[in-house]
């Protein structure tokens, strides 16, 4: 209790400030109401292997209802291939799910290494649960709330070695059988082979409903639809087989290269009723990936471009969806619910190696291996009511890809090489580079989120790092001093933002020396990195919280009972309103994974130190009328060149 009211004090005003540290007090003294919940977290913590992991994953996952794409699922990019014919499409694609199947059979003997803890008691062993998640789970829509179906628990399905995957192209979607009982596992070649018949029939059918659309929509509508869709026995079968399938490969068109989000509704009525004409469909393969920026890339991967291009070429509850466009774009969508990003960046990382070190074999163009069954393409028994449905999905999904504001930015000036030359952690460091960004726009800090993993713990996933601290307003305050124009009144204060600014221009000076601020930068990186080892050593707040709000509903004596008063407290719905939404995804290759923001006036920043640079991927809503991730960009330049300024000065000591 008393690290969650430090972590709010810079964050709200002094009034809410103590109404929240007497209902502290009240809720945390001797045999009051939390003291009496947090017995029975230890009872839970007694009765099953981890007391928080389902309390996490239905608030996190299970019991949000807006739709995947954008909200949920990330994207990553890979970087970009260079296709000449379709033969290197399918090539490409074929070494890929070469690659995943020899991961597969290593998981299937669960003989993947045990990673250990590098840092803060060296060598203690991490969770692996979630690699294990990765090529076995499929995400269920719930009229009520989500599930997360998972063939390792499927105990029809646990002693079949059969495997197959979905391949969707033309928003047509096709079962490959890539491994069976009486054949074994497909060659790359058969594999290679399998995907040039669906490269080759599919733009030869006329355009289906665009039944992928429906996994894009609100959970619960999609929950209520995919239960009418399981009635009739074709769709069940459909359904079923590619819940069960290891992961997608979705076969793009490429988005065009001056792709605009924000005009997607003058052509969404046309791809809503599966009658896209073939203009529309493929009018684009002229397009090289040299004329796409990265940021148009990022938009391919998280939504697909909207109903009339790729969104519904798409099953977005399925863990991993491979994308690769014909101009040689390609990456990954996947659902978050199964397992973290480090569990798919090791993945992508190894698959992306192979693609590169083994020979390209023959050039010759693969031929169809008559002794195979083609791929099974699934046909959809739909009524009207079901067509309707896909209508409004289709608008739906249109327009969270028009609000969408990404922008993807390289920050060039300097990389982790430098950072660590400063004897900081480059994520302390960037995450203190966010709290500036933030501050230079804004002139007041903001609740922010960076995941921090708890794998250490069986089980375990992440905890909140809260990066808004009152030493990181500090130091934000000192080197912003003298700046003026970009301040604004944070909220609730008696100050307006007119008034702010007219401050902020009388003070032309800086009231701080150097030495000043990099003593509070020091401050500033000590708490930070005391609030990142705490939560990766278990010791975070906000699981903790989450565990003694359930607990506070699991013992009320009636539904109805209300929640004790910290729960209600504008403290709190403050505490969890993410406005900065961030996350370090480090690869060793050059391909970067993004994000939407969570709230409707927030940003999601995540980003991926390089030797000599940084790439971020930044993320907001136009309908926000705060926010732009181009202003965010520009002020994160240049709070990237003033601390390196500031921290030439300390080293130069």
């Amino acid at each position: 209790m008393e690290r969650y009211l430090i972590a709010m004090q810079p964050l709200v005003t002094t009034s809410q400030l103590e109404r929240t540290r007497a209902i502290v007090k009240a809720f945390s003294a001797p045999g009051a109401h939390g003291t009496r919940l947090q017995l029975y977290l230890n009872e839970q913590r007694e009765l099953k292997d981890n007391w928080a992991y389902e309390y996490w994953i239905n608030d996190m996952y299970m019991n949000n209802p807006l739709p995947l794409p954008v909200n949920s699922n990330p994207g990553m990019v890979f970087p970009p291939r260079k296709f000449t014919t379709v033969h290197d499409v399918a090539r490409y694609a074929a070494r890929l799910l070469d690659g995943v199947l020899d991961h597969k059979e290593i998981l299937d003997k669960k003989a993947l290494p045990i990673e250990r803890a590098t840092s803060r008691e060296k060598g203690q062993p991490l969770c692996m649960t979630q690699y294990y998640r990765l090529l076995t789970s499929c995400r269920m829509p719930g009229k009520v709330q989500d599930s997360l179906y998972s063939r390792l628990e499927d105990n029809q399905d646990v002693k079949n070695n059969n495997e197959h995957i979905i391949v969707a192209c033309r928003n047509q979607f096709y079962c490959v059988a890539v491994k069976a009982t009486d054949r074994g596992r497909l060659t790359e070649d058969e594999i290679c082979s399998q995907f040039l018949h669906i490269l080759n029939d599919a733009p030869c059918l006329a355009s289906p409903p665009p039944v992928g659309l429906l996994t894009g929509d609100n959970r619960r509508k999609w929950g209520d639809n995919r239960e009418s869709l399981y009635q009739d026995e074709r769709n069940r079968r459909n359904l079923d087989l590619i819940a069960k399938s290891l992961l997608l490969i979705c076969l793009d068109e490429p988005l065009p290269a001056n792709f605009n989000a924000r005009a997607l509704r003058t052509s969404s009525s046309s791809s809503a009723s599966g009658n896209l004409d073939e203009t529309n469909r493929g009018g684009y393969v002229g397009y090289i990936a040299g004329h796409r920026d990265e940021t148009n890339m990022a938009h391919q991967m998280l939504h697909g471009g909207g109903s009339s291009l790729n969104s519904a070429n798409r099953w977005f509850d399925k863990t991993v969806q491979f994308v690769i466009s014909n101009d040689g774009v390609n990456g990954l969508c996947y659902e978050h619910s199964p397992a973290e990003g480090i569990a798919v960046i090791q993945l992508i990382e190894q698959l992306l190696k192979k693609c590169d070190e083994l020979p390209p074999g023959s050039h010759a163009p693969a031929t169809l291996h008559s002794h195979l069954p083609p791929p099974e393409r699934l046909e959809w028994q739909l009524d009207a009511r079901m067509h309707r449905s896909i209508q409004e999905a289709a608008q739906n999904i249109d327009g969270l890809v028009e609000d969408l504001d990404l922008y993807v930015h390289r920050f060039t000036g300097y990389g982790k090489n430098y950072i660590k030359s400063c004897n900081v952690s480059p994520d302390v460091y960037l995450q203190l580079a966010l709290q500036l960004t933030y501050f230079r726009l804004y002139g007041h800090l903001v609740t922010t989120y960076e995941s921090a993993s708890t794998r250490r713990y069986h089980l375990g996933r992440v905890d909140c790092i809260r990066s808004a601290t009152q030493e990181a307003l500090n130091w934000v305050t000192a080197m912003c001093q003298g700046e003026g124009g970009g301040l604004k009144s944070p909220p609730d204060s008696e100050v307006s933002d007119d008034e702010l600014l007219n401050m902020g221009k009388k003070v032309t000076f800086s009231l701080y020396t150097e030495q000043k601020k990099l003593e509070l930068w020091d401050a500033a990186v000590k708490r930070q990195t005391e609030i990142m080892i705490d939560n990766i050593m278990g010791q975070g707040i906000d699981i903790h919280l989450l565990g003694l709000r359930e607990a506070a509903r699991e013992t009320a004596p009636t539904a109805a009972h209300p929640l004790p008063d910290i729960f209600l407290d504008e403290t709190y719905r403050i505490a969890n309103n993410f406005l900065l939404s961030t996350s370090q995804l480090p690869t060793t290759s050059d391909t970067f994974m993004g994000y939407g923001p969570v709230v409707p006036d927030g940003y999601g920043a995540s980003y991926n130190p390089h030797p000599d640079m940084i790439v971020f991927c930044l993320s907001a809503f136009h309908s926000s009328e705060t926010t732009s991730t181009w202003k965010f960009a520009h002020s994160l330049e240049e709070s990237l060149t003033a601390m390196q300024k500031l921290t030439q000065l300390k080293n130069s000591k």
